[in-house]
């Protein structure tokens, strides 16, 4: 084959595996804002149950939600951690 005949390579190169994404790009703000959050919601809560001048339904609300966000926290960590957050 002739050297002057040959096209130039045009396929894309692969990402290199040893590049990582940058914090905000994997979603670990928001993970840290969920937790925080979490902290909260979870005081709020408490302060609704020990006051007996107000009512309780609005603290167990606040668990319900604080245990969500305590949940999605983790499994965005966990999803992380080990390399299978998406972009």
């Amino acid at each position: 084959m002739n050297p002057r005949n040959t096209a130039p390579d045009q396929r894309p190169l692969r990402p290199d595996p040893e590049h990582e994404k940058s914090a905000t790009q994997s979603g670990i703000f928001i993970a840290f804002a969920e937790l925080f959050g979490a902290a909260i919601i979870l005081a709020f809560g408490v302060k609704f149950l020990t006051d007996p001048l107000q009512p309780d339904a609005v603290s167990y609300v606040a668990f319900v939600i604080t245990a969500g966000l305590l949940i999605d926290g983790a499994r965005r960590l966990f999803r992380i951690s080990t390399g299978r957050a998406k972009r």
